[in-house]
């Protein structure tokens, strides 16, 4: 991108101009819905936040929710009201949330679950960048988000839409996959018109 505040963003059939990719049939491929595990609960807490740090004892994410069942010791988590800060460098790379997500510890996975907001903060050059999708699928080792859902992309003056996303913390890079939409204004807001005279 030729905007030097703003890191790569990485998209598919995208050019240095608006595109608009063919437009196909709305129904998209049935995601199997991920549900609570049918196992008993073992444990529940309300309201819980937790941290999490890497072998140097600085901080790689931070797990917050209004309720937490846990099925079995050590078991698949679900969570309600789930929000998630992926760190980076000591600083949030990430704010993830959700209605609510299944978190398997031992997979070191959040698998959202419905509308999913991703926001990155705004940090020295970087722009801030505000990605809505669903079913969103989070490696908090590796810091990857992906889902195969409709997804919308926004930053100060650029507006995207696609189909299938990957987001890679560490490498800084944000990726949509298939129908790819961009539009590149003042405004960043979908088909807002634009040099509107104020007078």
């Amino acid at each position: 991108m030729s905007r030097g505040l703003r890191r790569p963003v990485l998209a598919a059939l995208t050019t240095l101009a608006v595109l608009a990719a063919p437009a196909q049939a709305e129904t998209e491929e049935a995601v199997a819905r991920i549900e609570p595990p049918a196992d008993t609960v073992t444990l529940q807490i309300d309201g819980f936040t937790l941290h999490a740090t890497g072998a140097d004892g600085e901080p790689t994410h931070r797990l917050r929710g209004s309720r937490l069942r846990e099925f079995g010791r050590d078991g698949p988590q679900w969570i309600d009201d789930p929000e998630l800060d992926l760190y980076a460098e000591g600083t949030i790379q990430w704010h993830w949330t959700a209605p609510a997500a299944l978190h398997q510890p031992d997979a070191q996975t959040l698998d959202t679950v419905g509308p999913t907001r991703g926001r990155q903060p705004a940090h020295g050059e970087r722009v801030e960048t505000v990605i809505d999708s669903s079913d969103v699928r989070i490696a908090t080792e590796t810091m990857v988000a992906t889902s195969e859902a409709r997804s919308t992309l926004t930053q100060p003056g650029l507006f995207q839409r696609g189909t299938g996303l990957r987001v890679d913390s560490r490498a800084d890079t944000i990726e949509l996959f298939h129908d790819v939409y961009s539009l590149y204004s003042e405004t960043s807001e979908e088909d807002r018109p634009h040099d509107v005279d104020p007078r």
